[in-house]
């Protein structure tokens, strides 16, 4: 049986390429909640090189340079290479869980895994990755994409991760945000 959740929000939140096109630009009211929840409750944000990648990809299709924003806002990290050793306490490696997720994930969007980008699965690795590197006790995964989220939910569950590593969508997200700023 895993702990409860330690804290009622993540203190560390790793952002989904889905989650960043949702919210839109700068203009608009999703975009304006997050940045105004990350710096009022001291909150970082972390970016994958997954989602780096896809990022620059996307660029017209994403109004906010996020990896510039990255290099120069204290609140929003690049991440850096997934390190697959990376374990806390008795949870699965970090490389464990990045390749369960992609396993699940392709046979939700049943597609061959050896086709599927890896963006998506990384993220429960990310989370990994900082609960045994730095001083958060919880992490949250934020995107807008229902079978990533169950793919990654299931390989979380049951494990040490479960309520250190959560998966959040973006609506759920951006509530809580938007009654925590008033």
């Amino acid at each position: 049986m895993s702990e409860p959740h330690p804290s009622p929000f993540p203190t560390a939140l790793v952002l989904d390429t889905s989650f960043l096109r949702t919210i839109g630009g700068t203009g608009s009211d999703s975009y304006q909640t997050v940045v105004q929840y990350v710096r009022a409750e001291d909150r970082e944000l972390h970016l994958s090189n997954g989602v780096v990648e896809e990022l620059n990809e996307q660029r017209g299709y994403i109004s906010v340079d996020w990896v510039d924003r990255a290099d120069t806002a204290e609140w929003i990290t690049l991440v850096g290479d997934v390190q697959p050793g990376v374990r806390v306490h008795d949870g699965p490696r970090a490389g464990e869980v990045m390749d369960r997720a992609h396993e699940r994930l392709a046979t939700f969007e049943k597609t061959d895994p050896d086709e599927l980008r890896k963006t998506d699965s990384e993220l429960p690795a990310v989370g990994v990755m900082l609960l045994g590197s730095t001083s958060h006790d919880s992490v949250g995964i934020l995107m807008d994409d229902r079978n990533a989220e169950r793919a990654i939910a299931g390989v979380i569950e049951n494990s040490y991760y479960e309520g250190r590593i959560r998966v959040i969508d973006i609506w759920t997200a951006i509530e809580y945000m938007e009654s925590r700023i008033g």
